[in-house]
């Protein structure tokens, strides 16, 4: 990806130097009921960041003022022109907008180079996330029971979890 910037933000590839940034909103994860990182640890975490080092599928979210690395924008290649949208912020940057201006760059990219569709899953608990894309004009589609799971019981059983499943097309699109 090349390096975008929008008015608070630089959208970029990550890099071995974002590690700290990287495992910080990672770890901040790990007990997080939605979809956690309950195994990351300093050292492993190393992993996390080459996986996003090596795919092009995730885009850092870097604050142009300080430089810090405060999540990731993961925008995965689907079948039919379709993608699929995630996001992961920094707990101590949330609701200042900065998963909203960094969403709405990497759509208005994605439709204008020809992606027809994208879709993101989320936890109908998680409200936050959900919101946020309703804000963003997605339309909820689909609601699956307990048809996901991130983590296991103390006797290895899936902890199944809900998913609301939205939308949003590029005709209705409007950034």
């Amino acid at each position: 990806m090349n390096k975008i910037e929008t008015d608070r933000l630089i959208l970029r590839n990550f890099n071995e130097n974002d590690y700290d940034d990287v495992y910080e909103f990672l770890a901040q994860r790990k007990e997080e009921v939605f979809e956690g990182y309950p195994d990351i640890t300093y050292e492993n975490g190393r992993e996390h960041l080459k996986y996003r080092i090596d795919n092009d599928e995730f885009v850092a979210i870097q604050i142009k003022e300080t430089g810090k690395i405060i999540g990731n924008v993961y925008f995965g290649n689907r079948d039919f022109e379709a993608r699929e949208l995630g996001y992961i912020v920094n707990k101590n940057y949330q609701r200042k907008g900065y998963a909203t201006e960094a969403i709405m760059e990497v759509l208005r990219i994605g439709f204008k180079d020809g992606v027809h569709r994208v879709f993101a899953e989320c936890d109908p608990r998680n409200e936050c996330s959900w919101k946020l894309l309703e804000s963003l004009g997605f339309v909820r589609e689909a609601f699956f029971k307990q048809n996901v799971y991130f983590r296991k019981d103390e006797n290895g059983n899936p902890i199944w979890q809900d998913t609301y499943v939205y939308c949003l097309l590029n005709d209705i699109h409007k950034l």
